[in-house]
């Protein structure tokens, strides 16, 4: 009976590892997402109502739609006349984990424009990133089309052959 049970827990323990894989997968695809519609929010923001650097970025932080990303909040604490933005921006961004990895070298190069320009200059380069995310949530999307299932499917079936191995 306790051999029953402890075959069992594997099986669940390997398809498990294979569902958080999969969510892992689909978090990514959200987390691209909500980053271009932040674009979206900080374009809108900077054509309306003019705001200043560190106003959006603590309008940004504010927005319940984007406080899972910390960058935002931890470079509107730090921002002053003496720091360099983009220095303080592009570690930020590095050490958020909730941003996906393919998103940190697109949002690390858009820090070092923002607030350097005229307002058509941030909105022109805001834009530009913009579209790139956009890119890479359509491929995080596919990625976890195809691999999301492959993972779940993995995970149990690796827990059943476990379970064959061990009975």
């Amino acid at each position: 009976m306790m051999r029953l049970i402890g075959i069992l827990c594997l099986v669940t323990a390997c398809a498990g590892i294979g569902c958080c894989r999969s969510a892992k997968l689909h978090e990514d695809v959200l987390s691209l997402e909500r980053l271009c519609a932040m674009l979206d929010d900080a374009a809108a923001c900077i054509r309306h109502q003019r705001l200043e650097l560190w106003e959006l970025l603590s309008f940004l932080a504010a927005h319940p739609n984007y406080r899972r990303f910390r960058f935002l909040h931890e470079v509107a604490e730090q921002l002053s006349p003496l720091t360099v933005p983009a220095e303080l921006w592009k570690q930020a961004v590095m050490s958020d984990r909730a941003v996906p990895d393919a998103a940190k070298p697109i949002l690390s190069a858009l820090g070092a424009g923002l607030g350097t320009t005229d307002c058509e200059g941030q909105l022109a380069a805001l834009s530009l990133y913009r579209g790139q995310l956009q890119r890479a949530a359509a491929d995080a999307r596919e990625i976890f089309r195809t691999k999301g299932k492959l993972c779940r499917t993995l995970g149990l079936l690796g827990g059943a052959m476990a379970a064959v191995v061990l009975a």
